[in-house]
């Protein structure tokens, strides 16, 4: 018979559950998304396990950034992530969206890209967690839409010169002109116009009513802006010749894709129209700073400087009572107008190891707390940086005996990522347990930790990753997945919670499985801990 562990969370008031019956370990499933993390004021795009598998991608060639994974996205084949962001009301901070995605010149497929974004203290999104989730009949290339057909005929095209001229040491050099307006309704006396500049393996294909795109195999990047000019001349007496347009890209100059070649041409066919240039020809430069990147971020350093940072917390509740249970807290700064905004996880930085500073902060504001609210509990998050450093334990030791007694309603939340990117992280749980805290591991069912080390590890609570709890109504995969996750869990007697509970629905359908606790807008949003003043602590101090 399976038992619960006991920790911190046995001695909650209410929170005592008879032994659960054993149950057969379920048969491991997939994870049911490819789970990604993007930190929209440094642009870091982040990724869970298995994403280069699932999108069939070598591990080098998966996005680093979020601009690096705009350039995937098909242009108007639906609303990209930021838009999504963008289009909500300031008030949800959930997105949902689907758009389609090339991966390779004869590779497309449509993704659903659902998850939750955080504001920075202007309100800005500053930091998103979700998954996608790849269609699996878009994979069928007479499913997709024409313009996607067309798009890829086109661009296996432009691999087929951007090879040939490779084959024999010469360059192939992409030009896309466009007139305007809609002037241009028949491609086919264009091409008969330039067909005199036009070898064997040259290729020319409308990108639209009034676009085009030629490819010329065997043109050097010298002589890019001769051909340019030379094409200028032949459709000079055309009806909408006047209004002409071109840019052009080189590979292997500037890369050996045609996917690339074909987006670096039309970034340059932009930027020309903007300078007012009826030629232009891409040149490489640093990727230009994300829209959020340009503005001031949120100066972590000034806000510990100052001790303006305070612990805001989100109640936990009893998923069958609705009791509260714990509290999640984290850190925020309060505006002048009193709303208090949670900040996502801290960047790290060279000169400072901003991480601990924030997590010792956080916790010198939670032992004080649990020390002045004896029936409080508190579920403290401790960054994965922050686990490595050397000065962690020693820190929180201190704290604890300074405050003796409130390490039995304390809780640290660990991220499951830890586990993976240092193993000595394992004996430094073993040591925080040690000193009579509890331990949650967050961020559960990406993968990043097999099941089999969670009966070795010191775990009171597993929480269940939001990106899986937010789509639980509309797919079958994530409802597959975390009940796969909460059976495993009762299995070897550890507590479950999920986050992101915003629904009734949804909680009620957690707790019919078995979910221990639950967190999310639906039991309340996070509120501010007020800190005494100094003073107040002195007079305290003096009375007692």
């Amino acid at each position: 018979m399976a038992t619960k562990r006991q920790g911190p969370m046995g001695l909650f008031k209410g929170a005592s559950r008879l032994p659960r019956k054993s149950q057969a370990a379920a048969s491991p499933v997939s994870v049911a998304g490819i789970l990604y993390a993007w930190d929209m004021i440094t642009d870091a795009l982040t990724w869970g396990p298995g994403a280069a598998e699932a999108l069939r991608l070598p591990s080098r060639d998966l996005p680093k950034n979020g601009q690096a994974f705009a350039q995937l996205v098909e242009p108007s084949c639906g609303l990209a992530r930021p838009d999504a962001i963008a289009a909500m009301e300031p008030s949800n901070y959930a997105y949902e969206t689907r758009y389609a995605l090339r991966l390779e010149p004869d590779r497309v497929v449509m993704i659903e890209d659902s998850g939750r974004w955080q504001p920075d203290v202007q309100g800005r999104p500053a930091f998103a967690r979700g998954q996608l989730r790849i269609d699996s009949a878009s994979g069928a290339r007479d499913l997709l839409p024409a313009v996607l057909r067309e798009r890829s005929a086109l661009l296996c095209g432009i691999q087929d010169a951007i090879n040939e001229a490779v084959r024999v040491s010469q360059t192939c050099t992409l030009i896309v002109g466009a007139f305007d307006g809609d002037e241009t309704d028949e491609m086919a006396e264009v091409a008969r116009r330039l067909r005199p500049m036009m070898r064997r393996h040259d290729l020319f294909a409308a990108l639209g009513p009034n676009r085009f795109a030629l490819a010329l195999t065997c043109c050097p990047a010298a002589d890019t802006a001769g051909a340019m000019h030379r094409l200028h001349g032949l459709l000079q007496n055309h009806p909408a010749g006047s209004s002409l347009r071109l840019s052009a890209a080189c590979a292997p100059d500037h890369t050996f894709k045609a996917t690339k070649l074909l987006r670096f041409a039309e970034q340059a066919l932009v930027a020309g129209t903007d300078r007012g240039e009826a030629s232009a020809l891409y040149k490489s430069r640093p990727a230009r700073a994300t829209r959020v990147a340009e503005q001031a971020p949120f100066d972590w350093v000034a806000a510990l400087n100052d001790r303006s940072l305070t612990l805001a917390c989100q109640p936990m509740v009893d998923a069958q009572t609705r009791a509260p249970m714990l509290a999640h807290a984290c850190a925020s700064v309060a505006g002048a107008d009193g709303r208090v905004t949670p900040l996502g996880p801290a960047p790290g930085l060279q000169e400072a190891n901003l991480p601990l500073l924030v997590d010792g902060r956080m916790l010198e504001l939670a032992a004080d707390h649990l020390a002045r609210i004896p029936d409080r509990r508190l579920a403290l998050p401790v960054s994965s940086r922050t686990l490595q450093d050397a000065e962690w334990l020693s820190m929180l030791a201190a704290h604890l005996g300074a405050h003796p007694g409130i390490e039995a309603r304390l809780v640290l939340e660990i991220p499951e990522i830890a586990l993976t990117e240092c193993r000595r992280n394992l004996g430094r749980l073993h040591a925080m347990k040690a000193l009579g805290v509890g331990i949650a591991l967050t961020g559960y069912g990406a993968g990043h930790v097999p099941t089999a080390h969670l009966r070795v590890l010191p775990i009171d609570i597993l929480k269940i990753d939001g990106v899986f709890i937010q789509p639980l109504r509309r797919s079958t995969d994530d409802r597959l997945h975390v009940r796969t996750l909460v059976d495993r869990a009762q299995h070897m007697g550890i507590a479950t919670a999920a986050e992101w509970v915003d629904d009734e629905a949804v909680a009620r359908l957690l707790a019919s499985w078995g979910v221990d606790y639950l967190q999310g807008g639906l039991f309340g949003e996070p509120e501010a801990i007020v800190q005494p003043s100094p003073l107040q602590r002195m007079l305290k101090k003096a009375r007692g």
